[in-house]
């Protein structure tokens, strides 16, 4: 294991950080954006259940009422992100690195059939957090960047 990356005790408490309201403002490449409010809820000692709700700008200035739900698990060197499903399947597994000022950050991928999500987590410590999510293949081609902070 690097010496930077985050051992499990450590997960805990990044997911039992995360507890709480935030609001989001997520911004795409095409000149979308979604604004809301985004929820995590610890459901039982390894399960912490996400959810968001907002309303999605198209660039054209329609709108339209948006939401999703995910599943977060701690894990030895993180934590993992399942869909909302049942049973449960794997989004990403998020290997937690510290950086020097003290900050997570996370890199991760996700191949939904062609299409390859490459997605960037980063936790501040002023109480925000961003992920950000390229993604490339024959059905989708876009970048989203979610900025949350902590109500």
């Amino acid at each position: 294991m690097p010496k930077n990356t985050i051992k499990n005790s450590e997960n805990s408490t990044i997911l039992e950080d995360l507890v709480g309201d935030w609001n989001l403002e997520r911004f795409y490449d095409n000149g979308a954006k979604v604004l809301g409010k985004a929820n995590f809820t610890k459901t039982n000692a390894n399960v912490f259940e996400y959810s968001e709700k907002g309303v999605m700008i198209l660039a054209d200035g329609k709108e339209m009422m948006c939401a999703r739900k995910y599943f977060y698990k701690p894990s030895p060197t993180g934590f993992e992100v399942y869909f909302f499903e049942n049973p449960k399947e794997l989004f990403q597994n998020i290997i937690l690195k510290k950086e020097k000022n003290g900050n997570l950050s996370a890199k991760a991928t996700h191949f939904c059939a062609k299409d390859v999500y490459a997605s960037s987590y980063k936790f501040f410590n002023d109480r925000h957090f961003e992920i950000t999510h390229v993604v490339c293949g024959p059905k989708k081609e876009y970048t989203s960047k979610g900025v949350f902070k902590k109500i």
